[in-house]
């Protein structure tokens, strides 16, 4: 991977698409492709570029959930994405100047989803945390479709009902869904994600009040994540 001191625009796409556009990556290449050392580099010489970075990678989830990764290239992009968060995470959270960095705003991520609504924006924190649990139920990527049309607008993606893509019997359903090996494969990759988002806490110095809470699991359980 190419990074450099110098700060790189958002818009050179050209630049930040070689994180996630290559669709020969796995997890054991990302981890190999981005040393310890290089992440704490870039952290301290080029910390734009770092935050450029995990804006970018978020953006790309964001954008898969929202259209519902219906191309081969729209899925590859989202597990690297999620693999490349999942390797960049712990050296955000063991770093104190940055563990407030999540929780910052994005402008144009506001809650009503509109452009000029960045004095209510979202923390790009809850952007990462909702994108990851619309993917989990993702259909064709994470689920198995249970409609002869796939979800194609932002609109539909938000309106299923999740209890007709499940992962396993339960209440309301007696039958298991077919095993699709490439649909665990998806979903673990998501949930390493999702458990490295949680992971904050071991990062963080004893807290004197017991009854502090772990924002990212309070987010993640609330009425906010459908």
């Amino acid at each position: 991977m190419a990074w450099g001191p110098m700060p790189v625009e958002a818009t050179d796409d050209a630049f930040w698409d070689q994180f996630w556009a290559n669709t020969a990556t796995s997890v054991q290449d990302v981890f190999a492709l981005v040393p310890a050392a290089e992440i704490r580099a870039v952290r301290e010489e080029s910390p734009s570029n770092l935050a450029t970075l995990c804006y970018k990678a978020v953006e790309k989830l964001v954008q898969g959930a929202e259209s519902g990764c219906h191309s081969e290239k729209e899925k590859q992009i989202v597990l690297n994405c999620s693999r490349l968060l999942t390797r960049v995470l712990p050296y955000i959270f063991e770093d104190p100047d940055w563990r407030g960095f999540f929780w910052s705003t994005v402008p144009g991520a506001g809650r009503g989803g509109g452009e000029d609504d960045d004095e209510n924006a979202r923390p790009l924190a809850e952007s990462l945390l909702l994108a990851v649990a619309d993917l989990l139920f993702c259909p064709e990527f994470t689920v198995q479709s249970h409609r002869r049309s796939t979800v194609d607008s932002a609109e539909d993606i938000h309106s299923l009902d999740s209890c007709e893509y499940i992962w396993e019997a339960g209440v309301g359903f007696a039958h298991s869904p077919q095993p699709n090996y490439i649909h665990d494969m998806n979903r673990m990759e998501l949930l390493k994600l999702l458990l490295t988002c949680f992971s904050e806490a071991m990062y963080l110095p004893p807290a004197p009040d017991s009854g502090s809470t772990n924002p990212w699991v309070q987010f993640f359980c609330s009425t906010e994540n459908r």
